[in-house]
């Protein structure tokens, strides 16, 4: 059973008991219910030994246990059959490295280390224990000492003046070495509890500007409405209740498009018996990394987004997540996600590197029960989504970047087979690979094959999306609906094709357009400078970001032959040219944060003038001159017409 005793405190373990103050907790696992409290790597699993659950762990890896509070003493049932194992204590993880003390066992010795970083200080050497026996092994810390025993007998202990002062427990078998861990209990310090209240951050129920909790604070939202303007940030072992309310979530001072609220480390969210909204130009995500934990019942939410990750879970019941372009639900890495009797708008499926997915028949409609590792074939996918009594509802919103139905997110090095299906994206992540695809059409069957990625029969109802990584060099043509997102020095070439939406990321390569256009969405954001070139409409945008970023765009122009050109803004010229004899020029304008929305004006000699910004379309015409060449060119066809009709006579 596994299970947290509380001495002074009852804290919340997975979704809904409230703080209170703390001083000391007990942890207690003895593995009989699973591995609920442990990050375990390759290697660490739970087997039978003699009709009892165990911990085993058999490579260099690391089980860790999910504590919150500081460790004081670690006590363990131990077999060791072969080798080594370090028992962690005050161990963490922090920006600079790994800091830790370890406790090494073998059969000869045992010794106690400590470790800052990249920096390791061997404290003490002392006796070994036996192989192939279960031992008693306390580990305790008392001011700046650490003692440990083995079956009640001191075997080593070392002193150390700089001590660790946070830090939990985890254990590291070494290369050929074999352990099991049984009946693990960990004593440790928990600072208390600090709640906020609502009326001092919500005066008049507003607050403006991110808020922000860390360590172990806490804030109720209960029975009024409240707006946020900007970001809510849960950190540390924080958590945030919205009790019979409404929280709006708006954008505040930056000009992008997803605002909400984000989980980190081992905080908590929970609603119930609340709507959560947009406010204007505004779409509402919760995401959840780390241990994170969300709980959502009764509660009807226009969310665009929610998506957990890491080892967090998230359990909604009786809820809504549904607005009128978003509602998507997804998990990755270990998370694990439970929807029961609600309704969402779409659900995401992410397949990672090296992972195996076949489904068939993947649509929309009310699931009494559908459960990703039961319902599909998935090898190496560690995440889990389970739908329980609940509806996803129909993807008739039309082509777009929206969310509904199955978005399918591929991993190029995955497989994937997919049949007889209606998705609402298929999008396929490229690394440093050179690539050519053609025929990329919405709302029609269409066969797609990649390297090891097959679909059969499926229909694409929103955006087929290529997202380019390192050093990638990819050609789309002919196609519909197209989603790039664009990495590092990524070169992507688009012809004949319709995007409706770009969202380039520390991005420093090449976009190249011939004949396209592109509208819908953009997010030009997070440390960009690349360049634009080719021929290329853009319309109308209506999500659009621009944050951190610079792009330099080429504008080829089609002007009289021979003519002098003017690029000006306010009045200064900062380009000049003349047309060639076949009429042909071009420029380009570096647009950053403070320009992006600016306009220049392009003159010619003859005092013609024509506004430029970076919406305008390429090539850069001059009507006049359009219109000679348009006139000409249907003169040519009407003469090709006629040859041809002369040649069919007999």
């Amino acid at each position: 059973m596994n299970k947290i005793l509380v001495l002074t405190i009852v804290l919340f373990v997975l979704y809904c008991t409230p703080y209170v103050e703390a001083a000391e907790q007990i942890f207690f696992d003895d593995f009989e219910s699973g591995v609920e409290n442990w990050d375990l790597e390759q290697g660490w699993a739970v087997i039978l030994e003699d009709g009892n659950r165990v911990l085993q762990g058999n490579k260099h890896t690391f089980a860790t246990v999910y504590l919150d509070g500081t460790v004081n003493k670690l006590k363990l049932k131990l077999k060791l059959l072969q080798g080594t194992i370090h028992l962690n204590i005050r161990a963490k993880s922090t920006p600079n490295g790994f800091n830790r003390y370890f406790i090494g066992l073998e059969k000869d010795c045992s010794y106690i280390e400590k470790q800052i970083g990249d920096n390791f200080q061997h404290l003490k050497d002392g006796k070994g224990i036996s192989l192939n026996k279960w031992h008693n092994i306390k580990i305790e810390i008392v001011g700046n000492r650490i003692n440990v025993f083995s079956d009640g007998s001191l075997i080593i202990w070392a002193q150390d003046d700089d001590f660790l002062q946070e830090g939990g427990v985890s254990f590291e078998t070494l290369d050929n070495s074999i352990a099991y861990i049984d009946d693990v209990q960990i004593e440790m310090s928990v600072s208390e509890a600090k709640e906020l209240k609502a009326q001092h951050v919500f005066p008049n129920g507003v607050h403006k500007g991110d808020l922000i909790l860390r360590e172990r604070e806490f804030l109720v939202l209960e029975g009024s409405e409240f707006e946020q303007f900007g970001n809510i940030y849960l950190k540390d072992s924080s958590k945030l209740i919205i009790r019979n309310s409404t929280l709006q979530i708006t954008r505040y001072q930056r000009l992008l498009n997803h605002w909400g609220i984000h989980l980190r480390d081992k905080a908590s969210l929970e609603i119930v018996n609340s709507k959560l909204l947009p406010g204007k130009e505004t779409l509402f995500v919760i995401e959840a990394q780390d241990r994170a934990r969300v709980y959502m019942k009764n509660s009807p939410t226009k969310i665009h987004l929610f998506e957990i990750g890491g080892n967090s879970k998230a359990l909604v019941e009786n809820s809504e997540i549904v607005s009128e372009i978003g509602g998507l639900i997804g998990a990755y890495d270990r998370a694990d996600l439970r929807i029961v009797n609600s309704k969402v708008g779409a659900v995401n499926l992410y397949i990672p590197n090296g992972t195996e997915f076949k489904a068939n028949g993947l649509g929309t409609g009310f699931f009494k029960k559908w459960n990703l590792h039961e319902n599909t074939t998935v090898s190496g996918i560690n995440y889990n989504i389970t739908l329980i009594n609940t509806e996803l509802i129909k993807d008739n919103i039309g082509p777009g970047p929206f969310e509904r139905g199955w978005p399918v997110f591929i991993d190029s090095g995955a497989k994937v087979e997919i049949k007889n299906s209606e998705l609402r994206k298929v999008v396929v992540e490229l690394y440093d690979e050179k690539a050519e695809f053609r025929d990329l059409l919405i709302e029609r069957p269409v066969d797609f094959n990649y390297r090891n990625i097959s679909l059969e029969n499926v229909i694409v109802k929103g955006q087929w999306g290529i997202f380019l990584h390192g050093q990638s060099d990819v050609t789309v043509s002919d196609s519909e609906a197209f989603w790039t997102f664009i990495y590092d020095n990524s070169k992507l070439k688009l012809v004949n094709t319709h995007m409706n939406e770009f969202d380039p990321r520390n991005f420093h390569g090449e976009i190249v357009f011939e004949n396209c256009y592109w509208d819908t969405a953009a997010e030009i954001i997070e440390n960009n400078d690349f360049t634009m070139k080719g021929t290329l409409e853009i319309g109308e945008i209506g999500g659009f970001s621009w944050e951190n970023s610079s792009v330099t765009r080429f504008y080829d122009v089609i002007w009289k032959p021979n003519t002098e050109l003017t690029l000006k803004k306010g009045g200064k010229t900062v380009w000049q040219g003349k047309t060639n004899e076949d009429g042909r020029a071009s420029f380009s304008i570096k647009f950053n944060d403070t320009n992006f929305f600016d306009s220049w004006e392009l003159e010619d000699e003859f005092g013609a003038k024509l506004k430029v910004d970076f919406f305008s379309a390429t090539p850069i015409w001059d009507k006049i001159v359009a219109k000679q060449m348009l006139t000409k060119r249907l003169k040519q066809l009407k003469f090709q017409y006629l040859e041809q009709l002369l040649q069919s006579l007999p």
